[in-house]
Order: structure tokens, then C-alpha cells, then sequence
């Protein structure tokens, strides 16, 4: 890959690694919620709540309101489904693109894997979020929607190395 196109998607990953810790983390819910656990003395507890471990349990509440058609709160589920997905399909193009050694699906998947169970740890830690295991499934099916489109990415830019 030519190193303009290697500068450009680095930089553009850099600025979707910014957009993403600013949505997962920042959004002015941290401090609020950190100082209110922590003056409580019930810090554990709050993580605790905030934690789910059931596959399929978060999903299939959402699915359940999205088929009530309950304006308000089907739009919200509709929102974190879909945007569990979405948030993540950059993830799977940019690094295939990147990193060569992610160019197999399953270094690919695994590394994903770990990652979002690192977000999903420090959000419950943090008290900016849940650690559920649905956010897991439904962010690595993002990624993994991506990740063809990465491999295209790749063999359109050698294709072009080859040419030029």
C-alpha cells in the first residue's frame, strides 16, 4: 500500500478511534456518575447492575419492544441494536486494511473480541455504560460485516501497487 493511502486511513482511523471514545466514554457521563457511585459508598453495586452475562437476554428485550411498536421505546431499541452493529463495521475494515497480520478472519475476530470486551469492562468500571454480553455479539457481527469490506480495500489497493 502506497503511503499516502497507508496516511490517510491511519489518520482516518485515528479519528474513528477518537468518535468512538468520545460516544463509549465521555459524553459528560463519567465524572456525574463515577463521584455519585463513589460518594454512595455502593461503587460494587452499581457495577454490578450494570453487568449482564446472559447471551441473547438484552437482544431479545430489545426485539420484544421493537415488535410491541412502542413509538418511543422501539426507537430506542432499534437505536442500540443497530447502532451496535454500525458503531463497529469501521473496525472491521480499517484493520484488515492496516494490519497485515489481521487479514485472517479469526486473528481478526479474536482481537475484536478482546477489545470490545475491554470497552465493555471499562464501561461498567467506569460507571459510563453496561458490560453486556449482547453489546459483545452485536459489535463483533458489525466488525465481522466490515471485515469483507476491508479485504476488498486491500486487494483493490495491491491490485493498484501492482499496476502503477
Amino acid at each position: 500500500m502506497k503511503r499516502g493511502i497507508r496516511a490517510a486511513a491511519l489518520a482516518f482511523f485515528a479519528l474513528y478511534c477518537l468518535v468512538m471514545l468520545w460516544l463509549l466514554f465521555i459524553r459528560g457521563r463519567f465524572v456525574q456518575q463515577l463521584s455519585l457511585a463513589s460518594f454512595s459508598g455502593e461503587y460494587w453495586k452499581w457495577v454490578g447492575w450494570s453487568v449482564n452475562l446472559t447471551p441473547f437476554h438484552t437482544i431479545s428485550e430489545f426485539l420484544a419492544t421493537l415488535a410491541s411498536r412502542d413509538g418511543y421505546l422501539a426507537r430506542h431499541a432499534f437505536v442500540n441494536l443497530a447502532g451496535n452493529v454500525v458503531m463497529f463495521l469501521p473496525l472491521g475494515v480499517f484493520l484488515p486494511l492496516l494490519f497485515g497480520k489481521l487479514r485472517r478472519y479469526w486473528r481478526f475476530l479474536l482481537v475484536c473480541a478482546l477489545a470490545i470486551v475491554l470497552i465493555e469492562a471499562a464501561q461498567a468500571l467506569l460507571l459510563v455504560g453496561s458490560a453486556d454480553v449482547d453489546d459483545l455479539i452485536l459489535n463483533l457481527c458489525g466488525a465481522s460485516l466490515g471485515f469483507p469490506l476491508g479485504a476488498l480495500a486491500v486487494k483493490l489497493l495491491e491490485k493498484g501497487d501492482r499496476e502503477t
